[in-house]
């Protein structure tokens, strides 16, 4: 971490003190970093020094941190390289992936590392420019790629020569192969080179998000996307996050945590706190940053409502620990340019074993997850058509679509009262109407992740419900209002939904799910067994 970056740090921590001198924060770079957070403003407050592994136990205002985690990273790391223009980029490219630094693998790894230090010190618009130029003049060489094809048919034709034919085959091959996955191949032998490729892969990303058409730079990310699969193999260590661990660390939990936002050190204090446990795959070569973690809740039962393990003040205590029977997986993280990485998968297995080992008494590992899509969903099925004659294979009780369409008056069908109301502000705050939306909502979740299909494929059309199918487990209870905050109103009209990790059917649910799509169930939801119940017969 830069001094630049400690004193940024170091002021949103503490705010209110002495200004550092310069010269402090340029002394303190060759210290510990428990040691670096010792300044003279902790001194002068009275406060003894802190210990090794301890500096954010001190009391700390929500406040004082909520700007330094909104703005994360700076717009601009200190590099001693000089700006290039888009010419020299060009050149520089072309050096690196076409091998011509003639001092050999040490000159490649200078020019590798000037290309990293200068895509740093590009503002957002120019480093798109770089990663466009980079898909679309260094991908495959249609040139190259046709005369290979052509050699690689007239010799399968022509010749039973076998050893020929393997070498027109790998000619053929290479051809193929984009030209930048050179350049990634060099960055990944780097120091920190996998990190860098995993926020130029996020960079990549965000660009795609607005440009869904642009089929060059998306070819791109699946490339580096493999590139980064094949990398991680065996180099994965699995770490328990703690109070004590790095500042660093913790800091990157509150910066990648995507579903249920961290608002302070006490927010992620209390997370890490006693009754609660947070595990994270850390790449060898970037020991501090995990690169997926998730959040665990220590519970006597099934937990259906999310607020009340994020505000629960007084957690399990240590004693308590030892008699709790659920383990909560209520939130799974990954950096964003890693997307389609599967490595939630080897995470949640890794850490029921772990759980197990230290916690024998824990005999259920279920998740708490939510519905992303369902609103998206539902706002796209209510059409015009189903206004006005809503369907009849969706079977909601006669006296809950009465009970709905009673709260809108003049709603002639039950969708409609429904689509009124979910379009209104404030609906939450009526306890009537929440009564009244209670049943039919539950319905529509449960038919959601039971019969709504991605495309013509047989997978669940919510990502997170494949994610936990795929993996063996059981679609266990939808949780009305198990999400309050505007993010679950928004998302999915505030609806959560279990996924029970039954150990000893998890091999056979991941495999009926992959061949034919089949969701396994548990417990006793009455709505998930209208659901299923719906499946089977729309079936015979």
């Amino acid at each position: 971490m830069s001094a630049t970056r400690r004193l940024k740090l170091l002021t949103a921590l503490c705010p209110h003190s002495q200004r550092i001198p310069k010269h402090s924060a340029t002394s303190q770079t060759s210290l510990p970093h428990s040691a670096q957070l010792q300044t003279s403003a902790h001194m002068h407050k009275g406060l003894p020094p802190v210990r090794d592994g301890d500096e954010l136990s001190q009391p700390l205002q929500p406040a004082d941190v909520r700007a330094f985690w909104d703005n994360p990273q700076p717009s601009k790391r200190p590099s001693a390289a000089e700006p290039m223009d888009i010419s020299e980029l060009h050149a520089l490219l072309t050096t690196i992936i076409h091998k011509k630094a003639r001092k050999g693998a040490v000159a490649m790894e200078q020019y590798t590392q000037r290309f990293c230090e200068t895509y740093e010190l590009l503002e957002s618009t120019d480093r798109t420019k770089l990663l466009q130029m980079l898909a679309y003049k260094f991908c495959t060489p249609k040139g190259a790629a046709l005369e290979a094809a052509s050699k690689y048919i007239k010799g399968a034709t022509e010749s039973s020569d076998a050893a020929q034919s393997a070498y027109l085959a790998r000619t053929l091959r290479d051809s193929l192969t984009p030209q930048y996955t050179e350049l990634f191949d060099q960055i990944n032998r780097l120091p920190g080179g996998f990190a860098f490729l995993v926020h130029m892969r996020a960079d990549i990303l965000e660009f795609i998000r607005s440009n869904r058409d642009d089929t060059a730079m998306r070819a791109m990310s699946d490339v580096l996307m493999k590139k980064l699969e094949t990398w991680i193999i065996g180099t994965l260590d699995l770490k328990r996050i703690t109070w004590n661990s790095p500042a660093y660390t913790i800091e990157k939990l509150g910066q990648y945590e995507s579903v249920h936002a961290v608002k302070s050190w006490l927010d992620v204090k209390r997370r890490l706190g006693s009754g609660r446990r947070c595990f994270g795959f850390f790449h060898r070569s970037v020991p501090m940053e995990p690169l997926v973690f998730v959040w665990v809740a220590l519970t006597d039962s099934i937990t259906g409502n999310v607020q009340s393990i994020l505000r629960d003040r007084e957690p399990k205590t240590l004693r308590e620990e030892a008699h709790a029977k659920c383990a909560i997986f209520y939130s799974i993280n990954s950096q964003p340019g890693l997307a389609g990485v599967d490595l939630g998968n080897f995470l949640i297995k890794r850490v029921v074993g772990v759980l197990r080992a230290d916690l024998p008494n824990i005999s259920t590992f279920c998740t708490l997850s939510p519905l992303p899509r369902f609103r998206a969903w539902l706002d796209h099925w209510l059409t015009p058509k189903t206004l006005e004659d809503p369907p009849n294979d969706i079977n909601i009780p006669v006296y809950a679509l009465e009970q709905l369409v009673s709260r809108v008056p003049g709603a002639s069908t039950w969708t409609a009262a429904l689509k009124h109301i979910i379009d209104s502000h404030g609906w939450t705050s009526s306890q009537d109407t929440l009564d009244a939306m209670e049943p039919v909502i539950r319905t529509l979740g449960a038919h959601y992740l039971m019969n709504v299909k991605r495309g013509n494929s047989r997978c669940a059309y919510d990502p997170v419900a494949n994610f936990h199918l795929r993996n063996g487990a059981c679609l266990h209870r939808v949780n009305w209002r198990g999400n309050t905050s505007y993010n679950g109103l928004r998302q999915s009209l505030e609806l959560m939904c279990n996924y029970n990790y039954v150990l000893d059917r998890i091999e056979d649910n991941n495999e009926r799910y992959v061949r034919d799509g089949a969701i396994a169930v548990s417990g006793d939801d009455p709505y998930i067994a209208q659901a299923q119940a719906s499946s089977i017969s729309a079936k015979l």
